[in-house]
């Protein structure tokens, strides 16, 4: 089982990162199914890295992340801020479309002006978070916000792939399935639905081209060339966000 690893160090490297960066342009599979791609908005024919880090700067604060984490399991956001903030609380915010800014979890500005939180992530898709630094350690009272990180909170579900058997015949959405064919079967939605798999540290956006899986209690059927993009030998728990 994939285990998302917090970010523990301090203090970080920074470097901007670009998670959409790379991979070789593929054709539509079939009338009105779109390419896969490495991860959204680049077409590729193969898995994007997803343990890259996003990083923001501004307004006196830095903060890093990776850019991807699985729903329950904790993402550390580390960063770095004054020297004069030591000992001063900070929060990790998540935007809520309907509450706005809400807090998730808090930590405390350390020597240095270094701080680090954890987030036990509880909140699926695409999130954006901030951290606010407040005006001293016993007050609610808050102070500058940072500038704000996109990240990618997957749901855990089992995936089983398939192939051999396979090849040469036509799948449910109407497409001949190959050896190098990317994509995914699902239950409910709809064929040419874009879904993003994480995996072991990579991405690959692939669309719904079947039914399907019907066994080993699994949510999604990977075609043998995504299972092998990512790495997937058998039976595994993916993170998995329709588009």
């Amino acid at each position: 089982m994939l285990v998302a690893s917090p970010l523990l160090v301090a203090p970080p490297v920074w470097a901007a990162t670009d998670p959409t960066s790379g991979g070789a342009s593929v054709a539509p599979l079939a009338p009105g199914i779109p390419s896969p791609t490495a991860s959204t908005g680049t077409p590729s024919a193969g898995a994007a890295n997803a343990s890259l880090l996003t990083t923001a700067t501004g307004n006196g604060i830095t903060l890093s992340a990776k850019v991807s984490s699985l729903l329950g399991h904790k993402l550390g956001v580390v960063g770095i801020t004054n020297a004069a903030s030591a000992g001063k609380a900070i929060a990790l915010q998540r935007l809520d479309p309907q509450a706005g800014w809400v807090t998730v979890a808090t930590g405390t500005v350390v020597t240095g002006g270094v701080f680090w939180i954890l987030w036990r992530t509880n909140h699926a898709g695409p999130v954006t978070l901030r951290t606010v630094l407040e005006q001293a350690a016993s007050t609610t009272q808050t102070g500058q916000a940072s500038p704000t990180l996109q990240i990618n909170i997957y749901r855990p579900a089992i995936a089983t792939y398939y192939g051999k058997g396979f090849f040469g015949r036509k799948t449910a959405c109407g497409m001949i399935l190959k050896r190098a064919t990317l994509g995914v079967a699902s239950r409910s939605l709809k064929c040419g639905t874009p879904v993003q798999i994480y995996y072991g540290g990579r991405s690959i956006v692939v669309p719904v081209i079947d039914r399907g899986p019907y066994a080993n209690h699994a949510s999604w059927d990977l075609t043998e060339a995504t299972a092998q993009a990512l790495g997937i030998t058998g039976t595994e728990v993916v993170g998995a966000m329709p588009l």
